[in-house]
């Protein structure tokens, strides 16, 4: 069942402290409602009671949805604090591991570090697709539109309502600014031939390198190699 803990909460506007219910758990099997309320960016706001600011607050959320067997972790964090996401999603790996009945197998939980990710994630596992083949997509995006969508200051998102049974469709968002910018379609019978090619257990090896998880991003594994010093040029033979 969803869980909502109390926390001391302190107003941004006014200063003002009181003490507000915040979800830890959305389980949307046994409330409904909560997975309409988190796509409406609903979930886990304040209004103060002094000054009627109203707020959310950002913390760790797992969502879940045991009718089609997603398990998706949210882990507010900043650049630079993936390393300490990762760690405390290991713990709660082992947390939900250890209150499985012993002849159960634990879902696979996907691990994002921002609402839009989450809300991006649920709708990609719903519709069936799967998370690193998606990224593959973005992937090849990225480095064949460079000019118009750089990792360093654009952001893709899979935007499920607008993706057809021809295309899926992609949003690009500025980060700096968080402005939705415009739609990129990627040919999904393109899609479905990469899913076929990466079945193969070295095609699939491969991939699982390039995203080695848990937190599974395009975006996420360009900046990084943008980051790191070239090699050093190999001597010739």
């Amino acid at each position: 069942m969803s869980q909502q803990p109390s926390y001391p909460i302190r107003c941004p506007k006014c200063g003002r402290t009181q003490t507000v219910q915040l979800y830890e758990v959305l389980n949307v099997q046994t409330d409904p409602a909560l997975r309409d309320q988190l796509m409406q960016n609903k979930i886990n706001t304040v209004q103060c009671a002094d000054c009627a600011f109203s707020f959310r607050v950002d913390k760790p959320l797992l969502y879940h949805d045991p009718a089609r067997g997603l398990l998706v972790y949210w882990v507010p964090a900043p650049a630079g604090a993936a390393a300490a996401a990762e760690r405390q999603f290991a713990d709660l790996l082992l947390a939900l591991t250890q209150r499985q009945p012993p002849e159960s197998t634990l879902p696979a939980v996907h691990l994002v570090f921002s609402r839009l990710e989450l809300v991006e994630r649920i709708f990609m596992l719903e519709a069936g697709l799967e998370e690193r083949m998606i990224e593959y997509v973005k992937h090849l995006i990225y480095l064949n539109n460079r000019s118009h969508v750089d990792p360093q200051t654009k952001q893709l998102l899979f935007n499920a309502q607008d993706s057809t049974p021809e295309n899926l469709c992609f949003v690009v968002q500025d980060v700096a600014s968080r402005k939705l910018e415009r739609l990129l379609h990627y040919n999904r019978k393109a899609y479905e031939e990469l899913c076929v090619i990466f079945r193969g257990a070295e095609q699939a090896q491969a991939l699982r390198t390039l995203f080695p998880g848990p937190y599974v991003s395009a975006r996420a594994v360009l900046l990084q190699a943008s980051a790191e010093p070239e090699s050093e040029a190999a001597p010739p033979g």
